[in-house]
């Protein structure tokens, strides 16, 4: 999963969540979550139990030369139809590029190690940067879920998306089993 550069995933430990958590109460971060509220010590520990303990989901730290710059969390949701869904965010002060490469490295992750058919992910229409990101990985829009998600305040279409492990290795150049 690593590299020798120390870029890479790998998986997340205890050790690991008191920045995770910073990163995920951040402003920037937490405006494009379904839940924006600040999450409090007690409740993030109680999710990463939880997380950690499910043999279906995969929590991993996305490192780029040996520095922790995001969090990546790949969910099987379907074994038999071999399909996952994914979420993840970067460390606000990210390196510029660092998003790319964690994309890159989570479907390598996904279509080559995990040898998924299917990755799903899903962007509240107003956060551009994530629906253009999806596109630029190669994932295809796949649905526009009208105020599908309410943030206490007000409606807001998710848009779906998906790529399949024969698109990502025709994009890639990468073989998939």
């Amino acid at each position: 999963m690593a590299s020798e550069s120390g870029s890479g995933l790998r998986p997340m430990h205890a050790g690991d969540l008191d920045r995770v958590l910073a990163w995920r109460n951040h402003p920037e971060v937490r405006r494009y979550m379904y839940t924006q509220h600040v999450i409090g010590r007690d409740e993030h520990q109680a999710w990463f139990e939880r997380a950690h303990a499910d043999p279906a989901r995969h929590l991993l730290v996305f490192e780029r030369e040996g520095r922790p710059d995001g969090f990546v969390n790949v969910t099987i949701v379907d074994e038999v139809a071999r399909r996952a869904e994914w979420g993840f965010y970067l460390a606000p002060d990210a390196p510029r590029g660092s998003g790319r490469q964690l994309g890159e490295q989570t479907l390598a992750y996904v279509f080559r190690d995990l040898t998924l058919h299917k990755l799903c992910g899903e962007a509240l229409a107003y956060n551009e940067r994530s629906v253009r990101f999806h596109e630029r990985l190669g994932f295809r829009q796949e649905a526009r879920l009208r105020d599908h998600h309410f943030d206490g305040s007000g409606y807001h279409d998710v848009i779906g998306f998906g790529l399949l492990a024969t698109e990502w290795s025709r994009e890639s150049g990468s073989e998939v089993r």
